[in-house]
């Protein structure tokens, strides 16, 4: 995330695909305030809530071309730290909502990036609930998502209705019990709060470290995945790596 308060911190590590993570719901922008201001709050904050910024693009007050100056602008900061990307994604998938997908694309075609998120899960999880709802959403604005012949997309995602504790490699498995090949993104959020951590900023919002994160770092560290994607038959690789 290019305007996040750990940027300087970041560096290449060697296995890793980094991608950006194209933000106008969180922080400041990367923008001089008065070039982006259809994205800004009274503060010069980007709105944050997800809803706020999908009623204020319905209702026309969004300039698309403010959105693809400040994600390329995200771009370019990321490169000039010296860092490799070899994906866009979407802050809570807002690079999904159309129109917003074709600039995402545009981006990346402008910046030789080969791969964007499509945030369409099309295994897994049909239990009702709040994970179920967030699923059917994405995969319904995905469905009007045109695809350039100069990005290429994964066939599917997973880990966006089985979020934390329920991100396993049995869940997965179970998802993908009669896919026999493609393209798959495991979306997940790995982390934790380390000691004297500063708190993120309050224009950052709410983030689910100990609720989300955790578990899927204690997931990723102790369940059977590579076990699990020898069974099935899996390759895990990254997407610089496919490219």
């Amino acid at each position: 995330m290019a305007n996040g308060p750990d940027i300087v911190n970041v560096r290449e590590t060697a296995g890793v695909s980094l991608g950006a993570h194209l933000n106008i719901l969180r922080g400041r922008p990367l923008s001089p305030p008065s070039e982006v201001k259809s994205l800004l709050d009274e503060q010069g904050h980007f709105i944050g809530s997800w809803a706020r910024f999908v009623t204020r693009l319905l209702q026309g007050g969004i300039n698309l071309a403010e959105v693809r100056l400040e994600w390329s602008r995200q771009v370019v900061s990321i490169r000039e730290r010296g860092l490799s990307i070899s994906h866009l994604d979407g802050e809570k998938h807002t690079h999904c909502i159309p129109p917003l997908f074709a600039i995402a694309c545009e981006v990346a075609a402008e910046h030789n990036i080969p791969f964007v998120r499509l945030s369409a899960e099309r295994y897994g999880n049909t239990h009702f609930g709040v994970g179920f709802l967030r699923r059917a959403v994405l995969n319904a604005m995905c469905e009007r998502a045109q695809i350039p012949a100069s990005v290429r997309v994964a066939d599917s995602v997973w880990g966006i209705a089985e979020q934390g504790r329920k991100l396993k490699p049995s869940a997965f498995a179970h998802a993908l019990h009669q896919r026999t090949r493609g393209l798959v993104e495991i979306v997940c959020h790995p982390g934790r709060v380390h000691r004297g951590d500063p708190g993120f900023p309050p224009s950052f919002g709410r983030m689910r470290v100990t609720e989300l994160w955790e578990p899927e770092l204690r997931t990723l560290l102790e369940d059977p995945w590579r076990e699990t994607a020898d069974e099935q038959g899996w390759i895990l690789t990254g997407f610089d790596r496919v490219a």
